[in-house]
């Protein structure tokens, strides 16, 4: 497993640009990459503008965490060769995601041709599971503008 360490370099910061609006208005933090089990560890932070009436986080904001985890998966393990693109992905509910901090585990189950697998949950910190995803990207080149820069 990549434990990461404070200042230490990782295929994200090797992206042009600042994160983008949606992992940055969801609190996005990569946490380590587990390459020996293909899977990236990260964690959010949803505002309490996300809440729905009942004052837990509205589903839309806990499928944006989970996709995010899930793409980022495929960035992080394969130091950004592909950008990959949702094209489906089923979520589960399990239970009521509070404001603040919680945990995402994102792993790819196969890569065949220029399509990932992946499945994605999102966890408190006693690590309950809180909602879980599966999702189909297709791997796309990046357009010139977002390419990483060689490490």
């Amino acid at each position: 497993m990549v434990e990461l360490k404070s200042g230490e370099e990782t295929v994200y910061d090797r992206l042009p640009g600042e994160v983008p609006p949606v992992p940055r208005m969801i609190g996005w933090t990569l946490l380590r990459l587990d390459r020996e089990a293909q899977a990236v560890h990260l964690s959010f932070e949803p505002a309490a503008e996300f809440v729905n009436p009942h004052g837990t986080v509205h589903g839309g904001f806990i499928t944006a965490m989970l996709d995010e985890c899930m793409g980022s998966a495929v960035v992080g393990l394969h130091e950004a060769q592909f950008l990959p693109v949702t094209v489906s992905m089923s979520t589960d509910f399990i239970r009521p995601v509070p404001v603040g901090k919680v945990f995402s585990q994102g792993r790819i189950t196969a890569m065949l041709g220029k399509s990932a697998f992946l499945e994605a949950c999102l966890t408190d910190a006693q690590g309950q599971t809180l909602a879980r995803a599966t999702g189909v990207y297709r791997l796309l080149p990046w357009p010139e503008h977002l390419r990483p820069t060689p490490a």
